[in-house]
């Protein structure tokens, strides 16, 4: 991975994505068993045929495409006037930056460039993330110290409950991705019109600080442009028994996710079983 960032690094942004494409177009074709599990994640959001298979196809390039660029967010010039509009109709950032304790919910779909541009946009001054161990000390390391470059602090699942918790109680913004059950003790919810597991942490974390969930979703509109996606933030329904507030809440979660993620589903990175 790490060579694979120096590489994109190094090349000229539209050589990066020429190339980026070009490995896409061969993953897509040659991977029988991703092609399948991408059209099973995304036959409940996008008409069969065609669309859909166009669709398959474009989750490939936009996984491809988002490696590229990953790579150069720790240059300041990479978000330059125009590239990002903020769409906020709650006016969550209304002043900036956002003050904690919040909780920013989101796909797997650009979520670093998304922390890189609430950083670069001060949106936030800083966001803290629960993330995956790899198993490799260096590239966790590696992959640690460059977040933070961008103003996104990191925090493995094993450490990451009491650490959040601590964090939002402390006024802080957490970002998490809440579309993948990572923990294996998940919610039966729908999710981009599936049945799926969603994880019920950052409903659990909202009910115990009082910080309320705001959906996003970075997406783009042209090879070079996006669009920051901000939705209705959600808290708990004190009117239900305490013991299905959770419940209901990642309920609510998952399909306010769901609803921004429809306006683009083909960039959603759905190459594992949703089930």
């Amino acid at each position: 991975m790490r060579a694979v960032a120096a590489f994109a690094d190094a090349m000229p942004l539209g050589v990066a994505r020429t190339v980026a494409y070009t490995i896409a177009a061969a993953a897509w074709a040659i991977d029988g068993r991703g092609r399948a599990t991408v059209t099973r994640n995304l036959r409940g959001a996008v008409p069969a045929g065609q669309p859909l298979n166009r669709a398959v196809r474009r989750s490939y390039t936009e996984f491809a495409l988002t490696l590229a660029e990953a790579a150069r967010l720790h240059r300041d010039s990479w978000l330059a006037p125009g590239v990002l509009t903020v769409h906020d109709p709650w006016r969550v950032f209304a002043a900036r930056p956002l003050r904690g304790p919040a909780i920013l919910a989101t796909v797997h779909s650009h979520w670093d460039m998304l922390a890189a541009a609430s950083h670069k946009l001060r949106l936030t001054d800083e966001i803290l993330a629960p993330t995956l161990a790899y198993g490799d000390t260096i590239l966790d390391q590696w992959l640690a110290q460059r977040r933070v470059r961008w103003g996104c602090r990191t925090v493995t699942l094993d450490r990451a409950p009491l650490a959040l918790l601590r964090a939002l109680r402390a006024g802080g913004v957490l970002g998490m991705l809440v579309d993948r059950d990572y923990g294996g003790h998940g919610l039966q919810a729908t999710f981009l019109g599936r049945q799926v597991r969603l994880p019920t942490g950052p409903a659990a974390l909202s009910l115990q600080s009082g910080a309320p969930v705001i959906p996003v979703l970075l997406a783009r509109k042209s090879p070079g442009t996006f669009a920051l996606l901000v939705g209705k933030p959600l808290r708990a329904d004190p009117a239900l028994p305490r013991g299905q507030q959770v419940a209901d809440l990642t309920r609510r979660i998952g399909a306010a996710t769901s609803r921004l993620l429809s306006a683009a589903p083909a960039q959603w990175v759905a190459f594992h079983d949703s089930r």
